[in-house]
């Protein structure tokens, strides 16, 4: 099962050379992510992050970039197909005088494949988003479409790796379909009970 892992992370991190844009954000990213059964089919969930920048050499202080809050219910097509429809509320720049806030809906199709201890996850979303004009006070509509390819790995009961890469699409109507963005991952997680939850 070694083979599998190798491919899917070599195949992110070339596609992040050839793709990615020229922006690195360095800090840390304090995240709770938490997700439980309703029923056999429903399920919730709730992620919560932070993007902290700790030091800028122009302003030599740290700021905090984005605070992010999502909350969502799952349906479960097949064992390895769910469908979701969430809500997401994100700030930026939240203690700054040019905070600027946005309200998201978006729904969306995941497919897991399990491997023993590794699996692979495909994710397809689409995202309406409200975004706060901070001239005009008034929230601008657009949307656009996001496929994530990940993988993971058990080393036991417990810890686990988990890498990905996420491509954005521009497809606002009036404006030209397009690649814009790319995020890129490798953590470690540590599971605090039995169930598996990415």
């Amino acid at each position: 099962m070694k083979t599998p892992i190798l491919i899917v992370v070599f195949s992110i991190f070339c596609v992040k050379n050839i793709l990615a844009q020229n922006t690195t954000i360095a800090g840390f990213f304090p995240t709770i992510d938490h997700s439980g059964a309703l029923s056999n089919r429903f399920s919730y969930n709730s992620y919560l992050f932070g993007a902290i920048k700790p030091y800028s050499s122009t302003e030599g202080s740290s700021r905090a970039l984005y605070l992010y809050a999502e909350n969502g219910l799952s349906y479960k097509i097949t064992d390895k197909l769910s469908f979701t429809n969430s809500y997401v509320y994100e700030r930026q720049q939240p203690f700054e005088t040019n905070a600027r806030n946005e309200h998201r809906l978006f729904q969306q199709l995941t497919l897991k494949l399990p491997f023993n201890k590794f699996s692979l996850k495909q994710r397809l979303r689409f995202d309406e988003r409200f975004i706060q004009n901070i001239q005009t006070n008034s929230f601008d509509f657009s949307h656009r479409l996001r496929y994530l390819l990940g993988g993971s790995f058990e080393f036991n009961d417990n810890w686990y790796l988990m890498t990905y890469s996420e491509f954005f699409f521009n497809t606002t109507k009036g404006a030209k379909f397009q690649f814009n963005e790319n995020w890129t991952a490798l953590q470690i997680g540590y599971n605090i009970n039995k169930k598996k939850c990415y």
